[in-house]
């Protein structure tokens, strides 16, 4: 152990410290007819008394820090990470996966922990410190994830080995061997699961339209896999409410055989439709849960009309397109603001892109949205002229703005009333770029509600960057910087797909769109939700002067299609209340919300629909090749069940297994020593005894 002396102030005052408590000291007990009571030899004991505890006072007012180096032994970590989705359990080795293999890994695991830090995880949809309660529920597997979630929580750690225990089955994310993660340990995999082809029919993919119109016809495309089973046939079935709307036999002709068929059906009734697509079983199937998918159409009555004005060109424009495109609900148009021509009567939503700008384009349009009380977005960016944005007094203000932008990340505001956010597109603004802001003081009124506020490198602040308020009855919206383009292209290359941005930007058009509703209790649902997603209901009331309240309890009571009822609780939130549910089962439901606010009940109901997962039992068979690569590319070996003395062997003879030495610099107040207060004390005690016993105090 190291030990150093560290100083907030020049070591050179210590010389100043020693002369003033030198100086003090001497003119203190200076020879004067004062001190001629004291003898020599006592009056320079006193002084010298003096001297020292002055001296080491002045010392401490230097605020001395003490280094120590401490030498830290970090023995190396084995992570044993097992698959806990549903297609372990699903082949026909299902009772030694539930009883014996469990008892083994048990083992595997003791064993291991007597020479090592071992630390145990499970994994489904996502990684989980849930390494010793395997149950094999995992609706979906996410192979990727669970190696960036492992690189994440371990760089710079001392990983010694990873074992992983699956059957190489993944149904979402991307393939956990592209691109390669630098995990700087060894893989080693356990694999599960029964890589035997067995008889099966499955409708492995079913391709349609989200939204369609009503009247009109929409297409399906239906994809079945048939294993073994050629000669044989089977009937592929489509029914709507009960009745079944299309069918076909499929003949088989081999072993591995993969048919599509493209159909039309017609969107007669308006609302969530849902269609169910089936393959008749046939004899000696391993499993007929992938027999069967739910698909869910929202008809529509008409598609709303949304407008993007911009001053100049930029790619943000292309980016907001695509995403609201992405939600068929809405058809948009792309104008350049000096080049519209119409009237803004025709449209749902107008988003001012970069308006009013220095240039006036844009201006009127803009006058003519407040006057005739069209909801209306606003993006700030650059050449915005600002003294034209603040008198529109639209509960914003920017105060002594420059034409320069600055950068602001971006942080979800928590309980955020107008619209549910899930869990992915909230952590998605930990992953996002900034936003290119304006400079300046940026004021918002009491009434904005923020989404998304300013987060200044590490610091989280109350400024909106994404926000909504009302102006006499109008609903406008702010996004408060450009660089929408970024946020969009980097969810690509986090997710490869634009979902979360898609979602959120089609989520805040579909609040600002929606038509002025003066109900004095409202309730917001998803029609539909997969099981493995939370449920979330958001709910308003509102007094008889139609503000907003949350006094009252708010109920709600979800009924299935087989009579069974679930309760869920109302938490108040702000102004506005939320519940949220999951695991309910996968079923068509109806709900009805009510609340008795100043005397009166007031009733909202609705439906919904918990899709069912049935990507696990898809496909069975274990993909044994993609956990060899795994091993092989990551300096490890792959195993079977049977073969975990050999794996134990293979980790304890590995040249990663070894314990690492580092040095820790560890800083202390050394005003925090108390003895040496105490020596002060008694250095100033001896002194004032010694003067008292002279007799000349």
């Amino acid at each position: 152990m190291g030990l150093k002396l560290i100083f907030e102030y020049p070591v050179s005052w210590l010389i100043v410290v020693v002369l003033v408590a030198a100086v003090v000291s001497v003119f203190l007990y200076r020879r004067d007819g004062r001190n001629d009571a004291f003898a020599p030899p006592l009056r320079l004991t006193l002084a010298v008394l003096r001297f020292l505890a002055l001296t080491i006072i002045g010392f401490f007012l230097l605020k001395p820090l003490v280094q120590t180096s401490e030498r830290e032994l970090e023995p190396p970590i084995v992570l044993v990470v097992q698959d806990n989705s549903q297609s372990i359990a699903l082949g026909a080795d299902s009772v030694f996966y539930q009883s014996e293999w469990q008892k083994r890994l048990t083992r595997f695991i003791e064993t291991l922990r007597n020479d090592y830090d071992v630390r145990t995880y499970r994994f489904a949809e996502q990684l989980e410190e849930k390494g010793d309660s395997i149950d094999y529920s995992g609706l979906t597997t996410d192979l990727s994830n669970v190696i960036d979630g492992l690189y994440n929580r371990y760089t710079n750690r001392n990983i010694g080995a990873i074992v992983l225990a699956s059957d190489g089955i993944y149904n979402v994310g991307s393939n956990p061997l592209y691109p390669p993660r630098k995990l700087n340990a060894p893989v080693y995999t356990i694999a599960l699961g029964d890589t035997t082809v067995k008889r099966d029919l499955r409708i492995a993919e079913v391709a349609t339209n989200k939204l369609a119109y009503l009247g009109n016809r929409f297409p399906m495309e239906i994809v079945v896999d048939g294993r073994k089973a050629a000669g044989m046939s089977s009937q592929l079935n489509v029914s709507h409410k009960g009745r079944v709307v299309h069918s076909e036999i499929i003949r088989f002709a081999d072993d591995f055989q993969m048919e599509t068929r493209r159909i039309s059906l017609d969107a007669n009734t308006a609302g969530l439709q849902k269609y169910t697509v089936s393959i008749a079983p046939i004899d000696r199937e391993v499993t007929l849960r992938n027999n069967t998918r739910d698909v869910y159409i929202d008809v529509l009555e008409n598609r709303q009309q949304i407008l993007i004005l911009a001053a100049s060109p930029h790619p943000d424009i292309a980016a907001l397109r695509s995403a609201i495109s992405s939600n068929l609900t809405y058809e948009v148009r792309v104008a350049m603001a000096a080049d519209f021509e119409g009237t803004l009567d025709d449209y749902s939503l107008i988003i001012f892109h970069r308006i009013p700008h220095e240039s006036k384009a844009g201006q009127q349009q803009l006058n003519e949205a407040i006057a005739k009380s069209r909801p209306f977005v606003v993006v700030l960016g650059t050449q915005m002229d600002m003294g034209r944005f603040n008198s529109l007094k639209l509960g914003y203000r920017y105060e002594g703005y420059r034409s320069t932008l600055t950068d602001a990340f971006g942080n979800f505001a928590k309980g955020f009333p107008h619209f549910a956010v899930n869990d992915d597109t909230q952590r998605m603004f930990r992953e996002l770029p900034p936003l290119s802001v304006p400079f300046g003081d940026f004021q918002a009124a009491p009434g904005v509600v923020s989404l998304v506020n300013r987060r200044i490198g590490a610091i989280e602040t109350e400024i909106p960057l994404i926000s909504f308020n009302q102006v006499n009855g109008t609903k406008i919206g702010l996004i408060g910087g450009e660089g929408l383009w970024r946020w969009r292209m980097v969810n690509y290359l986090k997710t490869e797909r634009h979902e979360r941005f898609d979602r959120l930007m089609s989520s805040m058009v579909q609040y600002l769109a929606s038509r002025d509703d003066r109900r004095r209790f409202k309730v917001t649902a998803p029609r539909e939700v997969a099981e493995n997603e939370r449920l979330v209901f958001i709910a308003e009331v509102y007094n008889a002067s139609y503000e907003s309240v949350n006094d009252p309890d708010v109920n709600l009571r979800l009924t299935n299609d087989q009579g069974e009822e679930y309760t869920l609780s109302f938490a108040r939130t702000g102004l506005g209340y939320r519940a949220e549910a999951r695991g309910l089962p996968a079923d068509d439901y109806t709900w009805e919300a009510d609340v008795n606010q100043g005397g009166e009940r007031f009733t909202e109901t609705g439906s919904l629909s918990i899709a069912a997962i049935e990507l696990e039992a898809a496909n069975t068979q274990a993909n044994h090749p993609l956990l060899y690569r795994l091993a092989t590319e990551n300096g490890g070996i792959m195993v079977m069940p049977g073969q975990l003395d050999a794996l134990v062997e293979a980790i304890k003879k590995s040249d990663d297994m070894v314990t690492l030495s580092y040095e820790r610099n560890v800083l202390a107040d050394l005003i925090n020593l108390r003895w040496l207060l105490l020596v002060i004390i008694a250095l100033l005690s001896v002194e004032w005894l010694l003067r008292k016993w002279s007799g000349n105090y």
